[in-house]
């Protein structure tokens, strides 16, 4: 089935939060969405230049240029400053729950701007997945909400909404390993720009905060980022979304395997968002 391929993004977007998480420790965010887009824009570039050849790099239409580097910049410059930035405030669990809202606001923009006609199993199952992940990631005992924290990890979400709409509207355009190279340039010159106008005098950071803060953002923006770009074109849009969105399953999983302790909100989360993914993929 097609719809498997957009299952691959949600593995590596589940296991990049670990990474960060442990990276940001003892680094600024600002200064680790820098450090971490680096990295990530070389091998790209080598890795399609050596599998594709430069042609499909630099033979794409103008407009798909423009839209990309914005893509970039939108989505990885700023949506994944705020997202680390929420991961520093509240830990990974809470703003993964919190971001993951993205598939609904992507699939409005989507109907909106691109015409995309969502049908009424798609729309139900991104609402059981967003409600799954919910009780996936809730952490008992934690009711107090902080709203800043909150607001911040919605601010991902939106922007991260509108860069997936932006990708979304010229599909087919170029191979995706271009494509994800051109969203990473956007990123690493929104990030230099971002720690220019900071003006902050930044410590000199660990070598272990940059290992782990570099290994996420190859998993996220590699791996994740170029199969999530191909399965947009696969199976389209508002699928690719959904089906992406449940990393937190494979978190909860994990969790699951390494306490060998049955919690029921793991049980009744993975059941919803099962469903719901069976739904979408009708």
């Amino acid at each position: 089935m097609h719809e498997l391929v957009g299952l691959f993004p949600a593995i590596c977007w589940a296991l990049s939060p670990i990474f960060y998480s442990r990276g940001l420790r003892n680094l600024n965010p600002l200064l680790g969405n820098m450090i971490r887009a680096l990295p990530a824009t070389a091998i790209t570039f080598l890795f399609t230049i050596i599998v594709l050849g430069p042609d499909k790099i630099f033979g794409l239409p103008l407009n798909s240029y423009i839209v990309l580097l914005l893509s970039g910049v939108i989505g990885l410059g700023f949506g994944d400053l705020f997202y680390l930035l929420s991961i520093k405030r509240m830990g990974p669990s809470p703003s993964i729950t919190i971001s993951s809202t993205y598939p609904l606001i992507t699939i409005a923009f989507s109907t909106l701007f691109l015409g995309e006609e969502i049908n009424f199993f798609v729309l139900i199952g991104t609402l059981l997945v967003v409600l799954g992940i919910a009780i996936i990631s809730r952490k008992n005992g934690h009711n107090k909400v902080d709203f800043l924290g909150v607001g911040i990890a919605t601010l991902a979400a939106v922007f991260w909404s509108v860069s997936i709409v932006l990708v979304g509207s010229i599909a087919h355009s170029g191979h995706p390993l271009a494509e994800n190279f051109w969203r990473l340039m956007g990123y690493v010159l929104a990030s230099f720009i971002l720690l220019l106008v900071s003006k902050k005098d930044f410590s000199k950071p660990k070598l272990n905060s940059i290992f782990h803060i570099t290994l996420g953002g190859i998993v996220a923006l590699n791996l994740g980022w170029a199969s999530y770009i191909y399965s947009i074109e696969v199976i389209g849009l508002s699928k690719a979304t959904t089906l992406s969105s449940v990393s937190p399953i494979f978190t909860a999983t994990a969790e699951f395997l390494i306490e060998k302790r049955f919690k029921l909100n793991i049980f009744l989360g993975t059941l919803l968002t099962t469903i719901g993914i069976i739904l979408v993929t009708l």
